[in-house]
């Protein structure tokens, strides 16, 4: 595919429409370019105004600096005391990974990804141009203010049929191959099991400058653009307890180019396990099924993914907050769909699976007004397991799904292992000291890293753990799993030291019960039919 680079002053322009209310938009122009430090955006406007607001709050603009004289930007409004009609802004990379939130802008060796919505403003509507320098090139080639962006050297493009890949100058070869090949051979596995031509070009950009603190993160934008951002250094041989979900990575992120674009998701921000485990567990099918990964992977990501929805949900009543941030939205959403593939294959003697469910509710949403929570559930059985999860007492949920589960083929044995005692007392230390939910924590290259937010007490900050009572609970955690239950037994302060050398003494008054981890034993054979 030719690029649309003509010139050192070329200009590539895209087009983005915010949708209009009753009166007429006002319109501007925003023009974006490299610049020592980031990116460097313009905003033109129609008629001078002494406030704009930017249209998507939850951009992180922290690092966004005006650089024009006598504008101030705070919370996302840019206000000066004079009427002004152009406005500038350095926008510098992310400093950090947030939950669910769009990176701002993002480093891919000396290029840079740069999300178009963020760059909307309230009430106008706008025309984004690009203005490369020799040497680069931008992707995609239409309506990218919808989206990621890259601008950045045109060397760092692949462009394949199916699709352009820009791949980091650090980044090592084997995970680009990893990445790229994953990236077209699950285009083709989605494109034969759910239909539907893409209506773009995707892009798959890999870079390895991520500012963490999780190890790898993904995200797809409308316009097709799948962003993979590995933080550290090792990636040339990752660390063993990344290998394997490494290699589902990038399938769960094309799953997306399915479930997620082109077609409506009604409960996105309320339920976005739907969203995530359909793409996890699509992944994890797609992937056992082209000889990615083996039975044995198989089995281990879903005992994981089982005891981390027992540890999210324990045996409390349904509560939908818990399944709306955090590890807990993947591990039960792929419970989930386990649980329904299991169900549809049992019940066809094998001629359905989840990726027939999937293309029902995907070809409906598309012709009607989106697909939800309801749609999907409406497609299961009236007695299915999903059931028991969601809507059956929390005191029954583990037992019953057992059973359930044993129905359906599989038999599982209690087994914890070093992650499940990790898991239980960090889980357990965080419930006894945020408020709100949705916490956890991340194993980066430095050791394991706290997400708590600003509402965990002494906890708060997302510090990165040295000790917990003396112990390294990346390195020890059963031994630390111990100590910290002896303290919690006694309803004692359980004592943290972080790796900046602050020690604070976080509460504990609730009894840490030892956890009950699964190991999935036998299980029917996933890898299904490719067409």
């Amino acid at each position: 595919m030719k690029s649309n680079l003509t010139g050192g002053l070329a200009a590539f322009v895209l087009a983005f429409g915010v949708a209009a209310p009753a009166q007429a938009q006002q319109a501007a122009t925003i023009e974006a370019r490299t610049a020592p430090g980031g990116v460097a955006v313009t905003w033109r406007l129609a008629q001078p105004t002494n406030q704009v607001v930017f249209l998507d709050p939850d951009i992180i603009r922290s690092l966004w600096t005006v650089t024009t004289p006598g504008l101030t930007l705070a919370d996302g409004v840019v206000t000066s005391e004079r009427p002004f009609d152009t406005f500038e802004i350095l926008i510098s990379p992310d400093a950090a990974e947030v939950d669910r939130v769009y990176m701002g802008l993002t480093r891919v060796g000396a290029g840079h990804v740069l999300y178009g919505p963020g760059l909307a403003l309230k009430g106008m509507d706008a025309e984004l141009t690009f203005r490369p320098v020799e040497g680069e090139t931008t992707l995609p080639e239409a309506e990218a203010i919808k989206g990621y962006a890259y601008v950045g050297p045109e060397e760092a493009v692949t462009r394949r049929a199916g699709g352009a890949a820009v791949i980091g100058a650090s980044v090592p070869a084997s995970l680009s191959t990893l990445m790229g090949d994953g990236f077209l051979a699950a285009q083709g596995f989605y494109g034969a099991r759910l239909g539907r031509d893409l209506p773009y070009k995707p892009v798959l950009v890999v870079t390895t400058d991520s500012p963490g603190p999780t190890t790898f993160r993904g995200d797809v934008t409308d316009t097709g653009v799948i962003a993979l951002r590995f933080y550290g250094t090792s990636w040339d041989s990752p660390p063993e307890e990344v290998t394997g979900p490494l290699s589902t990575f990038v399938w769960h992120e094309t799953f997306h180019l399915w479930n997620g674009h082109g077609v409506i998701t009604k409960d996105g921000d309320t339920a976005p396990w739907l969203h995530e485990g359909g793409a996890e567990y699509g992944a994890l099918v797609a992937a056992a099924s082209s000889g990615v990964i083996d039975d044995a992977q198989v089995k281990s990501s879903l005992a994981q993914r089982l005891n981390g929805c027992r540890s999210a949900l324990e045996d409390r009543d349904y509560n939908p907050r818990r399944l709306r941030s955090g590890s807990a939205v993947y591990d039960c959403g792929v419970v989930i769909q386990w649980i329904a593939d299991l169900e549809a294959r049992q019940a066809s003697d094998g001629r359905r699976d989840i990726f027939d469910l999937w293309k029902t509710l995907l070809d409906a949403g598309r012709a009607g007004n989106g697909y939800g929570v309801a749609d999907f559930r409406a497609l299961l059985p009236g007695d299915s397991g999903v059931s028991i999860l969601l809507d059956g007492p929390g005191v029954d949920r583990w037992s019953g799904l057992e059973t359930r589960l044993a129905t359906l083929g599989v038999t599982l044995e209690d087994k914890p292992g070093r992650d499940d005692y990790r898991q239980a007392a960090l889980f357990h230390l965080n419930d006894q000291n945020c408020t709100g939910g949705g916490t956890g924590f991340y194993r980066n290259p430095e050791g394991i890293k706290l997400d708590t937010g600003d509402r965990c007490g002494v906890l708060s900050g997302a510090p990165l753990l040295a000790s917990i009572e003396d112990h390294d609970p990346y390195a020890d955690p059963e031994t630390m799993f111990f100590a910290v239950q002896a303290r919690c037994a006694q309803n004692l302060s359980v004592r943290y030291r972080f790796a900046d050398g602050r020690t604070v003494e976080a509460v504990c008054e609730a009894p840490l019960p030892t956890p009950k981890a699964w190991a999935v034993t036998t299980a029917p054979i996933l890898a299904t039919r490719s067409t």
